[in-house]
């Protein structure tokens, strides 16, 4: 009897060991890629309609500039009250845009932006990956509306 228990487990381990040796792998060792957006190419004045500075209900302004054919958007931190000479001490590194449509653009962090009412707004997602953007934590996340 101690024999044919022998046997009995001999063949379930084998029957086992093949079952997990046909299992599909379980660890999957693949990174996700993003897939890449589709690039528009801007026409010649096309970001005239955006160049101006965008004011947020925070007081922030956002403004967008375009230097040879690379456009760029900058976040200010400023009051209401302050004038454009103090606006000028504190410039930051502009953000580069990347055009992927008539009136939108991202960054490479994620930020997306879309123009509206021929410039008159834009509305900006994930407005806090800019630099100096300042976002209450309840909006995190949420669509950014500025106006001209």
């Amino acid at each position: 009897m101690n024999h044919v228990l022998t046997r009995a487990v001999a063949a379930l381990s084998f029957a086992v060991a093949g079952l997990a040796a046909a299992a599909p792998q379980t660890a999957d060792t693949t990174v996700p890629v993003p897939a890449a957006r589709a690039t528009y190419q801007l026409a010649p004045h096309e970001f005239d309609d955006y160049a101006f500075s965008y004011r947020l209900a925070n007081g922030q302004v956002a403004e967008f500039v375009e230097q040879g054919d690379r456009q760029y958007v900058v976040v200010r931190n400023h009051g209401m009250t302050q004038t454009m000479s103090a606006l000028q001490t504190k410039r930051v590194t502009p953000v580069q845009l990347l055009a992927v449509g008539p009136g939108k653009f991202v960054t490479r962090d994620g930020v997306e932006l879309s123009f509206a009412n021929e410039g008159e707004m834009v509305t900006i997602t994930n407005f806090e990956r800019l630099p100096r953007a300042k976002v209450a934590p309840a909006d995190i996340g949420k669509p950014t509306l500025a106006f001209r």
